[in-house]
């Protein structure tokens, strides 16, 4: 039946039968007027990888007809002579496929035609799991809309179905591209493809999907922005950061010349929010708290817990998604501000993080290390420094030292791996202060 066909499990579907079925609307797709020049070998920067394909249709929408023969353009005759009837969905979020499937070999194939470096090859039979893995950019998509008119053919003489099929899909894609240096979405944008089948057979359904598919896809590749970060040019961000306050002036305290953990405990914090937490610090006099803008997601309001364990209300007067940096407001006073160095750290030289990896309990953890490499994303043009300094989920967000006990960074992100270790990111203290809009007074 139409639900097998469908495979991969496509969809969770509720027949209903009745005398009269009319096609589904199959909406109209315009063609892109802009010409895409293909990425030339010497051209490729970037790697890419499908991540996962996900059914996500509105529960209740139709999304298959099988209509009265002669009801619509290239059903012919004796179609679905005996069974005219049509589909809704009641299922939930269903995996389609991934890298490793049919639709993964459809993608790698459209964007390596096209110039892109892909990961998955299908014909490497031994390390296409873990080029996938390293790429350097995630795509993930959603099918969000299908309507499918479908032909089930039937004998001319007797009538009897002969189990082959013609028809038309229509899909509605949402893609997104995961950063994964950044762990930043830095593409949202959807795509609609059409497919059509128009002699049956016995996998026709199934056949216009994978061209519906197949159209979505192109559409999708074609994208300016998907193009630029191939080829290593920057794009623009949409950063959707909150309002932020008028320029704000902190004072940077005096250096001691050397690294204390005694020293450091007034300036860091744990930030809680709902059931997780992260780490931060505080900055100046007057109580603000720099931490990253994904520890304090959509809230307003945090709970900040000093080293002393005192827990107080903080409110997030400013953050920037695209550089992972938040700015908290809170009533804490510090008798002395922490001591900052916004210079690019040398490589090879020490350096400590401090944070609360993976729970409150284990705040004001210290782990020492050196700078392994300065950074720069092709993509957004941000610059990080890379260290092998220990960090951990909890980490986020807290400070940087240098040999000198002055603050130069803020931890960030991670890389993950069956063989990364070691491989630990922080944003440069004069990154994170720049898109907060804070300014640096040093009273020498």
């Amino acid at each position: 039946m139409i639900m097998k066909m469908l495979t991969l499990a496509l969809l969770v579907l509720f027949a209903s039968g009745c005398a009269s079925v009319r096609p589904l609307p199959i909406p109209q797709i315009e063609n892109s007027d802009a010409e895409f020049q293909a990425i030339q070998p010497g051209e490729t920067k970037a790697s890419f990888a499908l991540s996962k394909i996900l059914q996500d249709i509105d529960r209740g929408q139709k999304v298959i007809a099988l209509p009265n023969y002669g009801s619509y353009k290239g059903s012919g005759s004796y179609c679905n002579y005996r069974g005219a009837s049509e589909f809704t969905y009641v299922g939930g979020k269903q995996l389609l496929g991934n890298w490793s499937t049919d639709l993964g070999d459809e993608f790698y194939d459209i964007l390596s035609n096209l110039g892109y470096k892909v990961a998955g090859d299908r014909t490497d039979l031994f390390n296409q799991a873990g080029s996938v893995s390293s790429a350097e950019y995630l795509v993930g998509a959603r099918v969000v809309d299908l309507r499918g008119n479908y032909c089930h053919k039937h004998h001319w003489w007797d009538g009897r179905p002969l189990n082959t099929y013609s028809g038309e899909t229509y899909l509605k894609i949402e893609w997104s591209v995961l950063n994964t240096l950044t762990k930043d979405v830095i593409i949202k944008e959807s795509t609609e493809g059409y497919g059509a089948q128009e002699e049956p057979i016995i996998d026709g359904v199934y056949s216009s999907f994978r061209s519906a598919f197949t159209d979505a896809t192109e559409r999708f590749a074609k994208d300016s922005r998907l193009r630029a970060i191939a080829v290593g040019s920057q794009i623009s961000s949409d950063d959707n950061a909150s309002e932020q306050l008028p320029k704000l002036i902190v004072i940077a305290g005096k250096s001691t010349g050397e690294f204390s953990s005694r020293n450091i405990e007034p300036y860091t914090v744990t930030i809680r929010v709902g059931m997780g937490h992260g780490s931060g610090f505080i900055v100046g006099n007057d109580g603000y708290v720099i931490t990253n803008a994904h520890v304090v997601g959509e809230a307003e309001k945090v709970q900040v817990v000093t080293s002393m364990g005192l827990e107080i209300e903080g409110t997030v007067v400013s953050k920037s998604k695209s550089r992972d940096v938040a700015l908290i407001s809170t009533p804490l006073k510090t008798r002395a501000p922490v001591p900052v160095d916004t210079a690019i750290p040398v490589v090879g030289s020490e350096v400590y993080a401090v944070g609360s990896p993976l729970k409150e309990e284990l705040s004001l953890t210290v782990t020492k290390g050196i700078v392994s490499a300065i950074r720069s994303d092709s993509a957004s043009g941000n610059v990080f420094i890379q260290g092998d300094v220990a960090i951990s989920p909890g980490n986020s967000g807290g400070p940087l030292f240098n040999k000198d006990g002055e603050l130069i960074g803020v931890s960030v992100a991670k890389f993950v791996g069956e063989n990364a270790s070691g491989l630990n990111l922080f944003i440069p203290i004069e990154e994170a202060f720049k898109h907060l809009n804070i300014g640096l007074d040093r009273r020498d």
